[in-house]
């Protein structure tokens, strides 16, 4: 397939030419660059692309295309390093855009590697900006053309054949995780900000967040054309009869593009993995990533960041200083350099703490300083006053360490939503980022339409980490479910900072029978101060996530001896 290119007009007449050694340029490469003439002013390469920075000998290429294998051109531009010799090769990094976003997307970090001796590519994929084709969501032929960028660095770069990573924030990295995967000419991935199970990501326990699912359908038009599929996709994950058989339709669309599914080719090679993901990323959740990084079985690292999606990791992109970008920088150095920066030598996950400073290190994961804490539901029943404690019961349940022995069954419904809440969409997701948790007086939650579980008061500090779990025993009225479960830490005064939460439904059960419900919270790392005390909501109706019923859900949790109900909270010492 011949690859075409285009670059200024000022390149043009560089191709011809056969460039000495100091005017930094490579005779053999087809992309080259023009020395400052005499008495020229550098003004940057932003200004002045094509032209050799004199003070550090890099070189920015803009408007250059490569086309794909089906005839699209893709637009693209690469940062050059100084090159003092025609025989040099540099390690070569290739950068894949975000949803919506241009390929200059990364243009400061990609500065700062050029000036520490790499070759840096970036471009938009397919149906974005100025790239050709529809956008299909990491479709196959998005991964092919990461090969047939490689081969066009190959032809057209003193690229290292032997050193070359890719990397991207969003839908970047899961195009880079995914070619990773498919591309053996790819040594390493650093994916930041991406997502691991698309499965999951679109329909998780049932349940689809429909705010960040609208964002993402929503913003495409600005800067790209959207496969029609996935409006309809989106249309069905909305629509609250869509078919079991249709469901699992899309679930077979996004199998393919989910990269965990490359785990078994990424470990056969033992190619080295780089993620970085966010707590407060309801986009592409941090636990799948989990997943994946338990599986892999080669070198890997993860970042553990607070705020929402990608929000940790743009500054670095756009060359401020920041963990992430640093920590990814200290990874290509040790991969594609050779350098021993000390980066394999510390632990495997590096995380943030959610609601207080400092980062914390664990060995892997999962982590065997992790511990699992175990606290059994029991259920609020009638209200009633007994004599034993002279008070009253039934207003809330209780969460407690010994298993319960009472038999009882809590009753809800969604006709209208509770105080607990994941906040407002987008805005307290970002909000979480800088230290601002979505709270609630839990004792407020309306009996008819929630259900709150109280623990004890805590003697010792409780470090949350890692992804809570629930069991319970529902029976729906219909055949549809939902539930919403939020992990609270709440004060002596009854005021409660939203930890975590999750959200199951169930579309296709049968009216009246009880079910097994599982929730798998989102992944946390959270400190409850000594004197706080946890309390378990469970409502059934929330802003972030789509209905699972145009009707009203109305069902019972069950409880007995022989029937367990918990919440299993991870934490450390």
């Amino acid at each position: 397939m011949n690859r075409l290119f285009s670059t200024r007009t000022a390149l043009g007449m560089a191709l011809a030419a056969l460039l000495s050694t100091s005017a930094l340029g490579s005779a053999q490469a087809a992309v080259t660059c023009t020395p400052m003439k005499p008495g020229e002013v550098y003004t940057g390469f932003l200004t002045m692309p094509g032209r050799i920075n004199p003070a550090n000998g890099t070189c920015w290429v803009d408007n250059i295309t490569v086309t794909t294998h089906d005839g699209f051109k893709l637009t693209a531009n690469v940062f050059l390093p100084r090159i003092d010799s025609p025989t040099q090769t540099f390690p070569t990094i290739v950068m894949v855009n975000s949803w919506v976003m241009p390929e200059w997307e990364y243009i400061g970090q990609a500065h700062k590697l050029a000036q520490a001796g790499y070759i840096v590519y970036e471009y938009a994929s397919r149906g974005w900006w100025q790239s050709e084709g529809i956008t299909r969501v990491a479709s196959p032929d998005d991964i092919r053309d990461v090969s047939t960028i490689i081969d066009w660095l190959g032809a057209n770069v003193p690229m290292d054949g032997d050193n070359i990573a890719i990397s991207g924030i969003s839908y970047g990295a899961g195009i880079s995780l995914l070619a990773l995967g498919r591309e053996p000419r790819l040594k390493t991935a650093v994916a930041l900000s991406g997502w691991a199970n698309l499965e999951d990501q679109l329909f998780f326990q049932e349940t689809t967040n429909k705010s960040n699912l609208n964002l993402l359908v929503g913003v495409a038009p600005l800067a790209g054309r959207l496969d029609p599929e996935v409006r309809q996709l989106q249309a069905d994950l909305l629509n609250p009869d869509t078919t079991e058989a249709r469901a699992n339709e899309i679930r077979a669309w996004a199998r393919p593009r989910s990269p965990i599914t490359e785990v078994a080719r990424i470990n056969a090679r033992q190619a080295p993995v780089f993620f970085s993901k966010n707590y407060a990323d309801e986009m592409f959740t941090p636990n799948s990533t989990l997943a994946m990084f338990s599986q892999l079985t080669g070198p890997k690292k993860l970042l553990l960041n607070k705020g929402w999606h990608a929000t940790a990791e743009l500054p670095g992109a756009l060359g401020a200083a920041n963990h992430p970008y640093d920590q990814a920088r200290r990874w290509f150095d040790f991969w594609l350099k050779g350098i021993d920066t000390g980066i394999m030598s510390e632990p495997q996950v590096d995380m943030a703490i959610g609601n207080d400073s400092g980062r914390e290190r664990l060995a892997t994961w999962p982590d065997a300083t992790v511990k699992a804490g175990k606290l059994h539901l029991v259920p609020r029943g009638d209200v009633r006053f007994e004599l034993g404690c002279l008070c009253t019961k039934g207003l809330r349940g209780g969460l407690q360490s010994a298993v319960n022995t009472t038999a009882g069954t809590d009753t809800i419904n969604d006709q209208l939503d509770t105080v607990a809440t994941t906040g407002i969409p987008l805005v307290s997701e970002l909000l979480s980022g800088v230290g601002f948790f979505p709270m609630a007086a839990p004792a407020l939650v309306q009996r008819a339409n929630g259900v709150v579980y109280k623990g004890p008061v805590l003697d010792k500090a409780l470090k949350v980490r890692g992804i809570p779990r629930l069991k319970l025993s529902v029976k729906p009225v219909t055949n549809r479910a939902q539930v919403m479960a939020y992990l609270y830490d709440v004060d002596a005064f009854g005021v409660g900072t939203l930890i975590t939460h999750g959200a199951r439904s169930q579309h296709w059960g049968q009216a009246g029978v009880a079910v097994d419900f599982d929730i798998e919270l989102h992944m946390m790392s959270y400190n409850v101060a000594r004197g706080h005390h946890l309390e378990l909501v469970l409502d059934a109706k929330d802003p972030h996530y789509a209905p699972a019923s145009n009707g009203t859900v109305t069902m019972s949790f069950l409880f007995s001896a022989a029937k367990e109900s918990s919440l299993m909270v991870p934490y450390i010492d």
